[in-house]
């Protein structure tokens, strides 16, 4: 590739006498072009954008922070995208979509192939301009800030002797606990989770996410809130606080971003206490009409011709996140009509 203020030059956006005077100023402060090349105004970031797309044959994006989920991000670490200005967009199947300021490094593509072995996805590469970048950076600290912002208000210490069940449903029911799993709850539901474990360790109570049939580690949190986290939990799906010895089920409802959201809970215990997993159920995921499935030949019409039979039964398996209740809306949405009880 051309260099930058060489195209703009050809571009008649500048002299050759300026750029000159610009790449002596890149040689002694060891700025990047098109920092120095932003910083004079020569042309406009969306004008640079748009020139170094076509330059490296790179598609450019423009991204809104609110657009990023928090669980996509997990999947390139904080250091690691600040370091190499580097951060995830979106995922697709399999798919990291990931916004890079400069593609054309070749330690920064070194680097994301080597997160994409590790945690095994493939990716796709898109330019965004380095104000976009620092805006989406801004994100990494919206889960962990809001909860530390409650266990400052909590200022949990470790209990010297083991509390009762009641002294553990006054702690769960206290605003900074309360404010802790509303959070992990909201966190997970914008970001497209389909479960919550919440799982004590010996030092640290661990809180992952399970997106695309993954589980993804989150946010680690003082051993010392696992009761009353668990106990809030607890509360809110109806079971009993003072029963930790054995598993227990229960499930509640939430309004988030305008529609409800339900949430089936099990708690069961381990060794190091008692562990919860959420399954989020999000109706509105499941609106989606029969023929946009993906299905398709032999297995459309078997299952199209199944559903119109007045018997029967259609078993919808296969793992978490690989569709099973969106298959299932859809084939209800055809049965809801006047003359069948659903």
């Amino acid at each position: 590739m051309a260099s930058l203020l060489d195209r703009l030059v050809q571009l008649k956006k500048l002299t050759r006498a300026q750029a000159t005077e610009l790449e002596k100023i890149i040689k002694t402060t060891h700025k990047r072009e098109e920092e120095v090349i932003l910083e004079k105004k020569i042309v406009s970031e969306d004008f640079l954008l748009d020139l170094k797309s076509k330059e490296l044959k790179i598609p450019s994006r423009v991204v809104y922070p609110e657009d990023v989920s928090l669980l996509v991000l997990e999947l390139i670490p904080e250091d690691s995208a600040r370091y190499y200005q580097m951060i995830p967009l979106e995922k697709k199947a399999n798919i990291l979509e990931v916004g890079m300021v400069y593609p054309e490094d070749l330690k920064t593509k070194e680097a994301l192939k080597f997160l994409a072995r590790q945690a095994k996805f493939s990716y796709k590469i898109y330019l965004i301009s380095l104000s976009n970048f620092e805006k989406l950076l801004r994100k990494y600290r919206g889960l962990k800030e809001e909860v530390v912002e409650a266990l400052g208000e909590l200022e949990v210490e470790k209990p010297k002797k083991a509390i009762g069940g009641e002294e553990v449903k006054r702690m769960a029911e206290r605003a900074p606990i309360s404010k802790i799993v509303a959070v992990m709850l909201r966190h997970a539901v914008d970001g497209g989770a389909s479960d919550i474990h919440i799982e004590p360790t010996k030092t640290k109570l661990r809180v992952r996410y399970r997106t695309l049939g993954r589980l993804y580690s989150s946010l680690f949190l003082p051993i010392t809130v696992h009761p009353s986290v668990v106990a809030r939990v607890k509360i809110l799906s109806e079971l009993k606080i003072d029963e930790t010895r054995i598993p227990q089920d229960g499930r509640f409802s939430a309004k988030m971003a305008g529609r409800r959201i339900d949430f089936r809970v099990s708690t069961f215990p381990t060794s190091a206490g008692e562990k919860v997993a959420i399954r989020i159920l999000d109706p509105e995921k499941g609106f989606r009409p029969f023929e946009r499935l993906g299905l398709e030949g032999r297995n459309f019409e078997a299952i199209k011709d199944s559903i119109q039979k007045p018997f029967g039964m259609i078993l919808a398996t296969g793992p978490t996140g690989s569709g099973k209740t969106t298959t299932l809306y859809a084939i209800l949405r055809i049965l809801n009509k006047e003359e069948v009880n659903v």
